[in-house]
């Protein structure tokens, strides 16, 4: 297609869009195109300019970072709900069916099993007291603060729980909570520094309570649980998982999932919770979860519901220690997977996406599905229109 055919097509579709008043919402093309299949039992792949990437530019990422010398064991892309590039960077140590140690990127699965868990009637809502899922456990430092810390306090990690945990080079609560004989009891005993919902302290202790709170609340351990109600429908059957010395699944860590199932959980929130025509998680769960709850880190970031917000980019993500990242792009429909091992940070990512996947994307249209191109022509009653403004830029080429 000559570049006047693409300008005309560039003019085209906004006008369609701004007609029909689609263009106003970010996530028009996640939660209004209808998927013509799901990968339950796989990704299927594409050409990246089939789902119009710029390819040229995904492999310029791959060169950047080679060239880095950046230890990227794997980087996917996921568009319009293909595969449109996936590279293993360490092909000898890691392949398609290897799983990664997802560390803090746990902490999102965590909390939409929370989110599930409402949903399915065994938590009342985010509103309720953190201290009344405990109330057979002893709590040391018990004060009014600490008694009206809530769900959602634990959630935005706004808990007010005294927390160390700037680095992991040192000893700090990470370790303490960890090398314990009772993680809940070590979290739970913790004395306040602040009121709850006012400061976001990075707690990956607070995610640990999560686990226990499903574990108690529906009488399974957190591993069952997702994988009846959330890895189980997404056809994830390798998932690995650390527990603490009680059982429970190190809510804030360590469970170990493929690239590609790193993405199909991102590619569930795309699609506002909903896979293969089942609700999987609530869409007003993912709304809530994956919106800015509190500022964190002088503005560059928010956090949700153990996410991490980038609201001015345009997109969310999961995020864990040495660089395993799952981005989700609403507005470009996109899912992006870094898993790696990067001790210290050598690159960033979120550069990575920003200046090479993005623009990749944007770089040209999207093919609009010949059903979608149907309906929005025929809601917006403009058909002639249409028409004839396509007729007449391409005559002038």
């Amino acid at each position: 297609m000559g570049r006047g055919k693409v300008s005309a097509i560039r003019f085209l579709i906004p006008l369609l869009l701004v007609s029909t008043g689609l263009l106003q919402s970010p996530t028009f093309v996640a939660s209004q195109v209808t998927r013509d299949y799901w990968p339950t039992e796989d990704w299927r792949t594409s050409p990246p300019e089939e789902q119009g990437v710029n390819g040229s530019k995904l492999e310029d990422a791959a060169d950047f970072i080679i060239d880095s010398g950046a230890r990227v064991r794997s980087m996917l892309v996921i568009c319009n709900g293909y595969l449109v590039f996936e590279r293993y960077f360490m092909p000898v140590l890691y392949d398609v069916d290897d799983t990664h140690i997802i560390y803090s990127c746990t902490k999102s699965v965590t909390s939409s099993l929370i989110g599930i868990a409402i949903d399915k009637g065994y938590i009342d809502n985010t509103s309720q007291l953190l201290v009344d899922f405990f109330p057979d456990v002893y709590i040391d430092n018990l004060d009014s603060r600490k008694e009206s810390i809530t769900l959602e306090n634990v959630l935005t990690m706004t808990s007010g729980l005294e927390w160390d945990e700037e680095s992991y080079d040192e000893p700090n609560d990470y370790f303490g909570m960890t090398n314990s004989q009772n993680w809940v009891q070590y979290v739970l005993n913790k004395t306040m520094v602040s009121d709850p919902g006012t400061i976001f302290y990075y707690n990956t202790g607070g995610s640990h309570l999560l686990s226990a709170i499903i574990n108690r609340t529906t009488g399974m351990s957190t591993l069952d649980f997702a994988s009846e109600y959330l890895f189980g429908p997404l056809g994830i059957t390798a998932h690995p998982w650390i527990f603490d010395p009680q059982g429970i699944h190190f809510g804030g860590s360590a469970l170990a999932l493929r690239p590609r199932d790193m993405a199909k959980f991102g590619y569930l929130f795309l699609n506002q919770g909903e896979w293969d025509g089942e609700q999987i998680v609530s869409p007003d769960w993912v709304a809530t979860s994956t919106d800015s709850h509190v500022p964190i880190y002088g503005g560059t970031f928010s956090y949700g519901y153990q996410w991490w917000i980038n609201s001015p980019s345009g997109y969310y993500s999961a995020r864990g220690y040495q660089g395993q990242l799952i981005f989700v792009v609403p507005e470009d429909d996109i899912v992006v997977v870094f898993t790696s091992d990067m001790d210290d940070v050598v690159i960033s990512t979120d550069a990575i996406l920003s200046t090479y996947i993005i623009p990749a994307v944007q770089d040209n249209i999207a093919p609009l599905k010949p059903d979608l191109i149907l309906a929005i022509l025929l809601s917006s009653g403009i058909i002639g229109i249409a028409i004839a403004v396509v007729v007449y830029m391409l005559k002038r080429r």
